[in-house]
């Protein structure tokens, strides 16, 4: 499982990311899409209807580690109007098989 690789290489902790962006241009999503794609903590990120547009899964090993990724990394991608994170306490169920 994937999951277990991360926590073997020290990123035991996953960060729910909630993004509003300047723009809905295409543009502007694809520009984001692609710099999300160089960071390599991300390991999701949808583009979500609602308060805000993207929704961003990143692992990180700690509370600090996550301040860095974010400071360094994420919001200096040009085109956020601004974001909240949640730390995942449990994952109460995860699968990539769909529901029979």
């Amino acid at each position: 499982m994937i999951d277990m690789d991360r926590a073997k290489l020290g990123f035991r902790d996953s960060v729910i990311v909630q993004v509003t962006l300047e723009s809905h241009s295409d543009e502007t999503l694809y520009e984001f899409g692609r710099a999300l794609s160089a960071i390599p903590e991300v390991v999701e990120a949808h583009l979500v209807s609602g308060d805000y547009d993207d929704h961003i899964r990143i692992a990180v090993r700690d509370t600090r580690d996550r301040e860095r990724l974010l400071r360094e990394k994420l919001h200096k991608i040009p085109g956020i109007r601004h974001g909240k994170s949640h730390f995942v306490l449990r994952v109460l169920k995860e699968t990539s098989e769909p529901l029979e």
